[in-house]
């Protein structure tokens, strides 16, 4: 299984969420995860507690085919780092094939790699804060994949940021409910200080603040993924 996650805003959980469901999968799931960082601000491979200048073999490599393997997080948990200068004219087919689950965080912008990966990849997890401007994005985001001809049918939503005791956030949530169905998510990622905090430490949520909204709320997202999508897993 292949999931993208993608939004055109910067700021709104894609890589705290790449990272905490690629945990959370690799550790409740059955199935080997692979992370992908396909921004060139390589926060998720930073987040890892990594420097990118360190890897001779990154995500260029990875989409262009040439030989390599990925870095060794732990027995179920690897990741293909990110670099800086990685370009959207990068050449390539197919998504390289791997076994298990593989999670893409993207940039926060549309281009050809963006657009091509969503042709192929299984899932796109869009994590957005509930706020007005979030349903125009989302819009736009759909017309997007349409003009593109992508299927809207594998686009979730992901509420990040999420404040129960705000009636504004339970009001966006509503509507988005209404206007998307299917496509929003049945659960969502509470707002949290540690979550924040985390990747300075080169940790998820799970190691760093185990006790944590947070982690409880990666946790329910990981539960709710496996129960209604892992069939689809290969």
């Amino acid at each position: 299984m292949n999931i993208l996650i993608f939004n055109q805003k910067g700021g709104v959980g894609k890589t705290t969420t790449a990272l905490n469901l690629g945990v959370g999968l690799s550790r409740l799931g059955k199935n080997r995860v692979t992370l992908v960082d396909l921004d060139p601000q390589t926060h998720l491979t930073v987040a890892l507690g990594f420097q990118t200048e360190r890897f001779t073999w990154n995500v260029t490599d990875w989409l262009t085919g040439r030989v390599g393997e990925p870095q060794i997080i732990d027995e179920r948990l690897s990741l293909i780092a990110g670099h800086y200068d990685f370009s959207d004219a990068v050449e390539f087919t197919t998504v390289p094939n791997r076994n298990g689950v593989v999670i893409i965080d993207s940039p926060p912008v549309w281009n050809k790699t963006v657009a091509r990966l969503m042709e192929q990849v299984d899932w796109i997890i869009t994590p957005l804060e509930p706020e007005f401007m979030s349903t125009q994005g989302v819009s736009c985001l759909i017309k997007s994949m349409e003009k593109n001809h992508i299927s809207r049918e594998k686009l979730r939503l992901l509420l990040c940021r999420y404040d129960t005791r705000l009636i504004t956030h339970r009001e966006i949530r509503e509507k988005l409910q209404q206007r998307f169905g299917d496509n929003l998510l049945g659960c969502v990622i509470r707002k949290s200080v540690r979550l924040a905090e985390s990747p300075s430490y080169g940790w998820s949520i799970f190691d760093y603040a185990p006790d944590s909204a947070g982690a409880s709320d990666y946790t329910a997202l990981t539960q709710y993924w496996l129960k209604k999508f892992n069939k689809k897993i290969s």
